[in-house]
């Protein structure tokens, strides 16, 4: 989120790699524009698993990025500087596999309480759907509500007039499905959208999906998958909606912050999603190699009383376009923009556009698609995915096979994606129309750094 390149540009394409140091950082830039930089919460910029490091079974020195976070078998406090920000408050992971300061508190204030998240002390949920159930804390000592009293705390605690960037990121919504009580009975499974499904839809898909169910092959964010009964899907939907409305409870409280603070009209906020999960969409749960709408379409909300227009924008936005848009309205030079001879690139080093004339209501649109991709390690598969205001054309490669195979759906006639058009004959000029932009659109993202520096 803090570079907004693509994967194949700044080097993380799956989890358990670090971010490079070298690629410029939004949080970087707007600390040499003079604003005060912290993360409370999640944050995912380097490997934080034991393996990588000291003592597990790989050197410091394959991994020099990495940092030593555990402490006595516990991810500790991040050291800073951090990739440009001064202060970390840190919490790693979700439900009851969760470290970093959170626990560190935790254990100090409740030792019990701590000591039962640690050996999963879970209440199963009524109907004992898979990686369900109910946290082992009260609210005021979860997670989300640590984040939200950090992040409150740090807006208190402020100083002078030097402007900020905080990063307030909420573990919750992921799974597993644990809200703590009272937000588990919010909702319940008869009452919640149940996920969408055709019969046979999978005999339309690549073979893989079909590989992924019956070999329960691990994924890059699922270890296996299981088709299940819809009640079960519907009971971690419903404790979902229950995460989902506690941030929504304590967003509000940072929200009236800003407004006791008399710090709401000049701060931009922005709250989005890295990720969706499918919570048995097309029979599938959590992640994994599937660009399916529950997994890509996040929200993406700003508010700037008095600056912003109100109501919802269609036009086409990725989170590519964040860290644009976030300099640009802090009027700081976007990283790398200038050649050698100190001229503007005319090839931007970040590939997304700033959203401001959306957000002005000066504009419809920006672009008229956007990209996604990811690799997919476990399966040696790798997905490029364009959408456009009304398809989505996904191609794969790296698959043994005579016969390339993909996806193309008509988001406007089959919203869910159920009807995969990429073999329809009379779809194919189409499928090659839309292949070619892909590529037109990969190809502007690839990575303009480092940037020269002399001219020969």
């Amino acid at each position: 989120m803090f570079n907004r390149l693509l994967p194949g540009g700044h080097g993380v394409r799956t989890n358990g790699l670090n971010q490079r140091r070298r690629i410029p950082m939004i949080t970087q830039a707007l600390l040499d524009g003079e604003y005060r930089t912290a993360s409370i919460g999640k944050i995912h910029l380097t490997n934080f698993d034991k393996a990588a490091q000291a003592g597990g079974g790989i050197t410091p020195q394959e991994f020099p990025e990495s940092i030593p976070f555990w402490r006595e078998g516990r991810i500790d406090h991040v050291p800073t500087p951090y990739y440009g920000l001064q202060d970390v408050d840190i919490v790693l992971g979700h439900s009851t596999w969760i470290e970093g300061d959170y626990m560190r508190w935790l254990r100090a204030r409740a030792p019990q309480r701590a000591d039962d998240i640690v050996h999963n002390r879970i209440k199963p949920s009524p109907l004992r759907s898979p990686q369900s159930g109910i946290y082992p804390t009260p609210e005021e000592l979860y997670h989300t509500t640590y984040v939200a009293d950090r992040t409150i705390d740090y807006l208190r605690q402020r100083r002078g007039e030097r402007p900020f960037f905080l990063w307030c990121s909420f573990p919750d919504p992921h799974h597993g499905y644990t809200p703590p009580e009272p937000w588990d009975r919010m909702y319940r499974p008869d009452d919640v959208v149940p996920p969408v499904r055709r019969e046979g839809e999978w005999e339309d898909l690549a073979p893989f999906f079909r590989r992924v169910l019956h070999q329960k092959i691990s994924l890059s964010g699922t270890f296996g998958q299981t088709l299940l009964d819809e009640k079960l899907y519907r009971e971690q939907i419903a404790l979902t909606y229950g995460m989902v409305s506690l941030i929504d409870k304590h967003v509000g409280r940072i929200l009236a912050t800003l407004e006791e603070l008399k710090l709401a009209e000049d701060t931009v906020v922005c709250f989005l999603c890295d990720h969706g999960d499918l919570m048995g969409d097309h029979g599938l749960q959590n992640k994994g190699p599937f660009h399916f709408e529950g997994l890509l379409r996040v929200p993406m909300m700003w508010r700037w009383p008095g600056h912003f227009a109100s109501g919802t924008r269609q036009g086409l936005a990725s989170l590519l376009d964040f860290a644009p848009t976030i300099l640009d309205l802090a009027q700081v030079p976007i990283p790398e923009g200038r050649g050698w001879d100190g001229s503007p690139l005319q090839v931007p080093a970040w590939p997304g556009r700033s959203l401001r004339p959306l957000l002005e209501g000066r504009a419809d649109s920006v672009q008229d698609s956007v990209v996604c991709e990811n690799d997919e390690d476990y399966l040696g598969l790798r997905l490029r995915t364009l959408v456009t205001d009304r398809y989505k054309v996904t191609t794969y490669t790296g698959h043994r096979g005579a016969e390339p195979f993909g996806e193309l759906f008509d988001l406007q006639a089959d919203p869910h994606e159920l009807q995969n058009l990429w073999n329809r004959p009379e779809h194919q000029a189409l499928k090659r129309d839309l292949i070619v932009q892909l590529h037109h659109r990969l190809t502007e993202t690839d990575i303009a750094l480092p940037r020269r520096i002399s001219h020969a």
